[in-house]
């Protein structure tokens, strides 16, 4: 960890609040079995639906998915698998798991969707279109964006939300992703890696009832619980 890291961190304890900063999932604290595991839940304040981690480089996995996706895990050893099933027919998401926990941690129950890596698995043809749609907390509306993969093999596709979309993916309560293929929109398997999210701690009050530490982000490190 670079000293500064170490500095911040330590400055953050002994003085009690949080600093700016962001959590990159990148799953790899998850153990898998055949290449395979379920994500817990919670799992850093969120709950995910329609997603397994998997290992794209695991022996179970030979001569089952091709070695061109042996990249979806973008910071090995694993990644996430979406696609819509019975239970999720929306799409494969991941929403706030528990809000009267976070509140009594004293983090407001959303978050920001700041990056993450992405792409199909295989070559469909003739390509495939990744949508997201995000459900702001406390609001009907939602915010939606799409990326389009041509046909053939790709690399995985860092998406930068804010700077891609030109709209703002904060205070979300959910976000649904799905792929399609083909003229009707078919259902088709991707990936996902180092989905980089953020959190809010909520304003404490002073003896005046004026707020303090209002807006700050809380920074997270995986495996911290």
């Amino acid at each position: 960890m670079p000293k500064f890291t170490r500095w911040c961190l330590l400055l953050h304890l002994l003085l009690g609040f949080a600093f700016a900063g962001n959590i990159v999932l990148t799953f790899d604290n998850i153990t898998t079995t055949s290449g395979f595991a379920a994500l817990p839940s919670p799992y850093h304040h969120l709950s995910f639906s329609a997603y397994d981690v998997f290992r794209p480089r695991d022996p179970a996995f030979k001569d089952i998915i091709t070695p061109h996706d042996h990249n979806c895990a973008v910071s090995p050893p694993n990644a996430l698998l979406g696609s819509r099933t019975y239970s999720s027919p929306k799409g494969a998401s991941f929403e706030i798991a528990n809000s009267t926990a976070m509140r009594e941690e004293g983090l407001h129950p959303y978050f920001a969707l700041k990056s993450f890596y992405v792409k199909p698995m295989d070559a469909p043809s003739p390509g495939t279109r990744i949508n997201l749609r995000g459900y702001p907390y406390g609001e009907e509306k939602r915010v939606e964006w799409h990326v389009d993969f041509p046909s053939g093999y790709h690399l995985p596709f860092l998406v930068k939300m804010q700077e891609y979309s030109r709209q703002s993916w904060e205070r979300l309560r959910k976000v649904e992703i799905t792929a399609d293929f083909g003229e009707q929109e078919l259902d088709w398997e991707f990936c996902l890696d180092d989905l980089e999210v953020g959190f809010l701690e909520i304003a404490e009050k002073d003896q005046d009832g004026k707020a303090r530490g209002k807006g700050q982000r809380v920074i997270e490190r995986e495996g911290w619980t």
